[in-house]
C-alpha cells in the first residue's frame, strides 16, 4: 500500500510531544476486582462502587470473530465481542471503564465525542503513554451530555478498528423517552485482501504496521499492484459490515406496525457511506449525538454517514412489509454495498423490496428549523484550515504541514474561534474535534438555514467549503484531525492548543 501508510498516528505524534513521565499519575493498577475477572461475569462486566459510580470493565483480546456463517477469521476485541462492549449509562452518572491490554503490542482507548477532561481523551504522546500489553488504565467521566457517542482504539489506529477495536456508548437523557426499539447500527468495512497481508505479515514476523505501509497490495502470489490512496482503498476492501456481520448474517430489525424507534447509525469505518430508508418517512433526530431543533419527517432521500459521524433516526413504521435499508459506500457502490433487512412481524418470509423511487441527498444545512446561539456571535480569534494532499495522494497535509509538523491552533480558555475549512484534495475529509463540540454556520458561503448543527465530526468534501465555531471550554492540547483514519496516519493531524 502507500508509503504514507507506514504513519500512524501514534508514533507522529510522539515525535511532537512527549508526556510519557508527566501523565503516569493518570494510569491506575487496579488491585481488587481485576479486570480480566469482572470481563467473565455476566451482564457484560457492569457493576457499580459504594459511592454509585458504574464500572466497565473492558479488555481488549485476539479472538474468532465469525462475521459471515462461512467466514471467520482474528479479529481485536473489546471483551470478546464485534462490536465491542456497549457502554450504555445515564445522564449524570459517574463513570469507569477499567481498562485491560491483552493484545500483542500497545494500544489506547478514545471516548469520541464525549466533552471528557483532556488527560482521559486516550491520545499517546498527547494526553498519555501507550498502554503496553499487560498494562492497565483506568478512564473516567462523568456523563454530562447525552447522546450517542462511541469508543475506539487511538493507537495504530487504522489496523486496530479495522481488526474490531470499537464499541458504542450511549448516554440516555434524564426524562427519556422510551421506545420500542433503540438500537446501535455500527457500519464498516472489511477487507479480505488485508486480512491476507496481516497474516502474511505476522508469518513473515514484521510489525503490525507494515500492512498498512506497504506502498503496494499482495496477492499473495508474488504480484503486487500500485495505485493512488483512493484507488487501492477501492481494491482493497470488498465487504461492508453491520454490527459486526456481513451478508445474509445481518440481523434483521423486526418490527411491529406503528413502533417507536431510534436507530443510532455510527460510521466505525473508512468509507462515506450511503444510507436509503425505503419507503418510509423517516426524521433526523440527534447529529454526533446532538439534538436537531424541532426535525421533520422526511422521504426519499439519502442519508450520507462520513467516517466518526453519528446520526440517530426515527422511522414511522406504518408500511407493513419486508424492506431493505440499502447501506453502501458513496466512492465504491460496486464492491462495498449491502441491505440492513427491516421486517414487520408477519413478513419474515417475504422478499426484501428496496426503494425504487427518485432520490435526492439529505442537505444538513437546510432540515429542522433555525433558532439563534448568542454565544457564537463575539467571535475572539479567526482561523484557517486548508485540507489538500501532496505526492499523488502519498500525503495528506493541514495548511501545508503534515506530522509530525503539526498545525498548532492557539488559543485560551474562553475565546470564541471561528475556523474557515476548506477541502482542496480530491477525497472527503471528515474532521474530527477531540473535546468539543463545534456549530456549523455556513457551506460554500451560505449561512445555515435550518436547525443549529452542534458536532464534534463534519465531513468536507472535495472543494466544499465550511466556516464553524468553537467555544473554548475544555482546556488542554487537542487533536483535530481527519476520521479517514489513513489521511490522519499520513499527516492530516492539528492541535488545539490552550495557552497555559
Amino acid at each position: 500500500m502507500m508509503k504514507h501508510l507506514k504513519l500512524t498516528v501514534i508514533m507522529v505524534l510522539l515525535g511532537v510531544i512527549l508526556l510519557a513521565c508527566s501523565n503516569q499519575s493518570s494510569t491506575e493498577k487496579i488491585v481488587e476486582d481485576t479486570i480480566s475477572e469482572e470481563t467473565n461475569q455476566e451482564n457484560n462486566s457492569v457493576k457499580a462502587d459504594s459511592d454509585g459510580k458504574v464500572i466497565f470493565a473492558i479488555e481488549a483480546i485476539e479472538g474468532q470473530w465469525q462475521y459471515s456463517s462461512d467466514r471467520v477469521t482474528r479479529a481485536w476485541m473489546y471483551n470478546g465481542k464485534l462490536p465491542g462492549e456497549e457502554i450504555r449509562v445515564n445522564e449524570g452518572d459517574e463513570v469507569e471503564l477499567r481498562f485491560l491490554n491483552s493484545l500483542p503490542e500497545p494500544t489506547a482507548l478514545h471516548l469520541h465525542g464525549l466533552p471528557i477532561v483532556n488527560e482521559m481523551d486516550g491520545v499517546p504522546g498527547i494526553t498519555q503513554s501507550v498502554i503496553q500489553p499487560g498494562e492497565e488504565f483506568i478512564y473516567s467521566f462523568t456523563a454530562t451530555i447525552p447522546g450517542t457517542y462511541w469508543y475506539h482504539s487511538h493507537e495504530n489506529s487504522a489496523e486496530q478498528l479495522f481488526r474490531g477495536m470499537y464499541g458504542a456508548i450511549i448516554i440516555e437523557e434524564n426524562n427519556k423517552k422510551e421506545y420500542a426499539i433503540d438500537q446501535v447500527v455500527f457500519i464498516s468495512e472489511w477487507s479480505a485482501m488485508l486480512e491476507e497481508m496481516y497474516d502474511e505479515t505476522e508469518q513473515n514476523g514484521e510489525s503490525h504496521g507494515n500492512a498498512h505501509g506497504a506502498s503496494h497490495a499482495s496477492h499473495g502470489n508474488g504480484n503486487s499492484i500500485e495505485l493512488p490512496h483512493n484507488e487501492m482503498m477501492n481494491e482493497m476492501y470488498d465487504t461492508v459490515v453491520i454490527n459486526g456481520k456481513a451478508e445474509a448474517d445481518i440481523s434483521s430489525f423486526v418490527v411491529k406496525e406503528g413502533d417507536s424507534n431510534r436507530l443510532r447509525f455510527i460510521n466505525s469505518g473508512l468509507y462515506t457511506q450511503t444510507i436509503t430508508i425505503p419507503n418510509h418517512e423517516f426524521k433526523i433526530t440527534h447529529y454526533d449525538g446532538q439534538p436537531v431543533n424541532e426535525p421533520t419527517f422526511i422521504t426519499n432521500e439519502i442519508l450520507l454517514i462520513a467516517p466518526g459521524e453519528r446520526y440517530d433516526v426515527e422511522i414511522n413504521l406504518n408500511n407493513a412489509g419486508a424492506w431493505g435499508i440499502e447501506i453502501y459506500a458513496e466512492a465504491n457502490e460496486e464492491k462495498l454495498y449491502t441491505i440492513l433487512p427491516l421486517v414487520y412481524e408477519g413478513y419474515e418470509n417475504e422478499r426484501l423490496q428496496i426503494n425504487n423511487e427518485p432520490l435526492s441527498t439529505f442537505d444538513i444545512t437546510k432540515y429542522g428549523q433555525s433558532q439563534q446561539i448568542e454565544r457564537i456571535n463575539n467571535v475572539t480569534k479567526e482561523f484557517e484550515m486548508i485540507l489538500a494532499s501532496n505526492d499523488g495522494d502519498d500525503t495528506f497535509t493541514i495548511n501545508g504541514k503534515k506530522a509530525p509538523d503539526l498545525e498548532v491552533y492557539e488559543i485560551e480558555e474562553g475565546d470564541v474561534i471561528k475556523m474557515t475549512i476548506r477541502n482542496n484534495s480530491r477525497v472527503d475529509h471528515p474532521m474530527h474535534s477531540h473535546g468539543h463540540f463545534f456549530y456549523v454556520i455556513s457551506k460554500n458561503g451560505a449561512a445555515v438555514q435550518g436547525s443549529p448543527i452542534f458536532k464534534d465530526t463534519l465531513n468536507i468534501k472535495p472543494d466544499e467549503t465550511y466556516e464553524i465555531v468553537l467555544i473554548a471550554d475544555n482546556p488542554g492540547k487537542w487533536v483535530f484531525h481527519c476520521h479517514e483514519l489513513h489521511h490522519a496516519e499520513s499527516g492530516m493531524i492539528s492541535l488545539i492548543d490552550y495557552a497555559g
